[in-house]
C-alpha cells in the first residue's frame, strides 16, 4: 500500500509539461509482430523466452543483440534500460548478420526524444508484493542531445513464499550533432537484496514429486542472495561519404555477494525428508563486448546490393566454484524447519578467461517484389583457460571458419518462401563439481541449423510456418562421472505464428512448436542416458487475443500449453503436460487531463498445478494464481 500512496505522492509535484504518451501504449499482444516471443511493458508473450528458444538457449549461444549490436550478456538487463525485446526466427531473422544456431534476443533501448516525458508506474500483487517505477526523458536542447533517466523499487513476492528487495537505476542520453549521427551512453544498475531462496525438490527417480502447497516458505531465512549487476556502454552510428558506421561497447557484470541454493527430497507430505544447503561464496561473471560495422549500399539496375565489414569481440571473466554443502536435519516434507545458521568453511574457486574475436564479411542483395539473399562468412579466434583449484588446466582453442546464408523468395503477392543454413562456435559448460575431472573447459562446439518456410500475408492476417533442425555436441557425466563428450544433440521441430486483426477491435497472436529432441552416442546405446534430453518439451503452444469493444476499454484472454517432457536424464520420470490461462483488462483514462492505464490481471487463472524441469531429476512447482493490479500514467 505505501509504494501506491507513493505514487498519487509524487503526481501533483510530476513535470507540468506538453508530452506524447509512451508506458500507456505498453501492450505486449497489440504490440507482437509474431508468435514467436517479445516482451512489452514487462509482460512476456509467445512459443520463446529470452532462455528458449527451439529448445536451446540464445545466450549461451551468442546470439544476444542490443538495438542489432552484439553484447554478451551477463547479467539480467534492467526494465529501466530496456523497454522490451523481440525473439527472432524464421524470416524476422534473415537480415541479422552472422547469426549462430537457435533464435536471436534482440533488446531495444529507452531513447530519450523531442518531447518531455515523465512516466509513473505502480503496481500491487495478491502475493503481497509492490512495485513502484519512474522514468524521465528530457530534452536539452532541442534534438541535440536529450537525456534519460529511470528508477524502480518493488518488494518481490515469489510462488514458493520467498520474497526480495530489488532496486534499479538507470541513466542515458542522445546527441545528435546531425541528421546522420547519433551517440547513446547509458549506465544501468540492479541490486537484489535478502532474496530467500525457492527450494528445489530432488525427485525419486521413478516420478515428479508429491504436490505441495505453493506460498509456503519452506527454505532457510539465512539461506538468501544478495547481488548486483552493471550494464553499461553505448552506441552509435554515422555517415562518411558512401559508407555507414555503427557499433557498440557493453560491459556487463553479475557480482553475487552471497548466494545459496536449497535442496529437499521429495517424500509423502509430513513424511522426514533430507535437507540440504548448498552455500556459495562470491562469485562474480564480468564481460567486455562489443561490434562496429562498416557498410556500403549501392544498386546495379533493380539489384540493391548492401556489403558489410563486421568485427566483433568479447573479454569474458569467471570467479565461480567453492561451495558447500550443508547437511540440514530431516524434516516433514512440505514444512518449514527453520535451524540457526551454520559456521561455513569455503573451497578455493575457480577462474576462467574466454577471449574470442570475429571478423567476416556480410552481403545481402534484394530486389523488390523478388526477394533477397544474405551471405556471410567469418572467423573466429577463440581462447578458454582455467585456473583451477588444482592449477591451471588445459586450454581450449577453435580457429573456425563459420558460414551463413539465408533467402526470402516472394513467389506471388502475400505468399514468400524462406530458408537459412547457419554454422556457430559455442562455449560449452565447464565439468561440475560432481565430475572427476571437475572444472575442465572442453573445446567450444561446432553447431549447424538448417530451417525452411512460408510466409503468408492475407489482408490483416500473417501466417508463418516452418521447420528446423539444429545439431550440438552433448556433453555430460558418463557411467564413470567423467565429464565428456556422450554424444550429439538433435532438435527438429514445426514451427507456425499467426498474428492479426481477424474482425474490428480484435487482435490475435497464436502459434506454436513440435519438438522432437533426441540425443544419441555412446551413453544412449549403453542404456545410462535416455534417448530424450531433461526438460525439452513435446510442444509448446500459445494464443492470446484482445477485444476492444470501447476506446477507453479492452479485455485480453491468453492460454499457454507446454507437452510433456523427460525430467531426468535415465528418462525414468514423464513430467505431464499443462495448460495455464491469464485474463486481463486495460482502462484508459485521463487522470488530471494525463493519460493514464488501469492494467488488470489474473495469472494462471484456473490455478494449475504442474512441474517445471530445474534439471535432472530435480523441480520446482508452477506459480499459482496471481492478481496484479498496475496503474501508468504519463506526464
Amino acid at each position: 500500500m505505501r509504494f501506491t500512496l507513493l505514487l498519487f505522492a509524487a503526481i501533483p509535484f510530476a513535470l507540468a509539461t506538453t508530452a506524447h504518451a509512451q508506458r500507456v501504449d505498453d501492450n505486449a499482444v497489440a504490440d507482437a509482430e509474431d508468435a514467436f516471443g517479445s516482451n512489452d511493458g514487462g509482460e512476456d508473450l509467445g512459443v520463446y523466452s529470452t532462455y528458449d528458444v527451439r529448445g536451446f538457449s540464445p545466450l549461451k549461444a551468442g546470439n544476444v543483440r542490443v538495438e542489432g549490436l552484439y553484447m554478451d550478456r551477463q547479467a539480467d538487463l534492467s526494465s529501466r534500460l530496456v523497454e522490451g525485446n523481440r525473439i527472432r526466427v524464421g524470416p524476422s531473422a534473415i537480415g541479422y548478420a552472422f547469426p549462430a544456431p537457435s533464435g536471436i534476443v534482440d533488446y531495444r533501448l529507452r531513447t530519450p526524444g523531442e518531447a518531455t516525458v515523465l512516466s509513473l508506474v505502480s503496481q500491487a500483487t495478491s502475493f503481497g508484493g509492490a512495485l513502484v517505477e519512474a522514468d524521465a526523458m528530457l530534452p536539452l536542447a532541442g534534438r541535440t542531445l536529450d537525456i534519460g533517466g529511470g528508477a524502480s523499487f518493488s518488494r518481490s513476492e515469489y510462488a514458493s513464499g520467498n520474497n526480495a528487495d530489488i532496486l534499479n537505476l538507470m541513466v542515458t542520453a542522445v546527441w545528435r550533432p546531425d541528421d546522420t549521427t547519433e551517440v547513446q551512453p547509458f549506465w544501468s544498475r540492479g541490486r537484489t537484496s535478502d532474496e530467500d531462496i525457492y527450494p528445489i525438490i530432488i525427485g525419486n527417480g521413478t516420478a515428479t514429486p508429491p504436490r505441495m502447497t505453493r506460498r509456503r516458505f519452506v527454505g532457510q531465512p539465512w539461506a538468501d542472495v544478495e547481488s548486483e549487476r552493471f550494464t553499461y556502454g553505448g552506441i552509435g552510428r554515422t555517415i562518411l561519404g558512401d559508407f555507414g558506421l555503427r557499433g557498440g561497447v557493453f560491459r556487463s557484470v553479475n557480482i553475487v555477494h552471497e548466494g545459496h541454493s536449497m535442496l529437499i527430497n521429495a517424500a509423502t507430505p509430513g513424511v522426514l525428508a533430507a535437507r540440504t544447503v548448498v552455500a556459495i561464496p562470491p562469485r562474480s561473471n564480468r564481460s567486455t563486448s562489443g561490434e562496429i560495422g562498416v557498410a556500403r549500399r549501392f544498386e546495379t539496375g533493380a539489384l540493391v546490393h548492401d556489403l558489410r565489414f563486421i568485427a566483433r569481440g568479447r573479454s569474458q571473466r569467471r570467479i565461480y566454484g567453492g561451495s558447500t554443502r550443508i547437511a540440514l536435519r530431516p524434516a516433514p516434507f512440505d514444512q518449514p524447519d527453520f535451524v540457526d545458521r551454520p559456521a561455513v568453511t569455503f573451497g578455493a574457486q575457480s577462474d576462467d578467461q574466454v577471449r574470442q574475436w570475429t571478423a567476416g564479411l556480410a552481403y545481402e542483395g534484394s530486389v523488390a517484389g523478388v526477394g533477397q539473399l544474405n551471405l556471410g562468412l567469418q572467423r573466429s579466434h577463440y581462447r578458454k583457460s582455467v585456473e583451477a583449484p588444482a592449477g591451471a588446466l588445459p586450454v581450449s582453442r577453435e580457429k573456425p571458419w563459420l558460414f551463413n546464408a539465408a533467402a526470402t523468395v516472394e513467389i506471388a503477392g502475400p505468399l514468400a518462401l524462406y530458408g537459412s543454413y547457419t554454422r556457430g562456435l559455442e562455449e560449452s559448460e565447464v565439468a561440475p563439481d560432481i565430475a572427476l575431472n571437475r572444472d575442465e573447459a572442453p573445446p567450444a562446439v561446432r553447431t549447424r541449423q538448417v530451417d525452411a518456410g512460408v510466409r503468408l500475408r492475407a489482408g490483416p492476417m500473417t501466417l508463418i510456418a516452418g521447420g528446423f533442425e539444429i545439431e550440438k555436441p552433448y556433453y555430460g557425466l558418463d557411467g564413470a562421472s567423467l565429464f565428456r563428450r556422450l554424444g550429439t544433440i538433435r532438435h527438429r521441430g514445426l514451427e507456425a505464428s499467426v498474428t492479426g486483426s481477424p474482425a474490428e477491435g480484435w487482435t490475435l497472436v497464436a502459434g506454436g512448436v513440435l519438438l522432437d529432441a533426441e540425443l544419441s552416442g555412446d551413453e544412449v546405446d549403453a542404456g545410462t542416458v535416455g534417448k530424450r534430453p531433461v526438460g525439452a518439451a513435446s510442444r509448446m503452444l500459445t494464443a492470446s487475443v484482445e477485444w476492444r469493444p470501447l476506446t477507453a476499454l479492452s479485455f485480453d484472454l491468453s492460454a499457454d500449453h507446454k507437452g510433456a517432457m523427460r525430467g531426468d536424464i535415465a528418462n525414468g520420470v514423464r513430467v505431464d503436460s499443462y495448460t495455464s490461462v491469464d485474463l486481463g483488462l486495460r482502462y484508459r483514462f485521463r487522470l488530471d487531463s494525463r493519460p493514464a492505464v488501469l492494467r488488470l490481471q489474473a495469472t494462471n487463472l484456473l490455478n494449475t498445478y504442474a512441474w517445471e524441469v530445474s534439471g535432472s531429476n530435480a523441480f520446482t512447482y508452477l506459480e499459482p494464481r496471481q492478481l496484479v493490479a498496475r496503474l501508468t500514467v504519463d506526464f
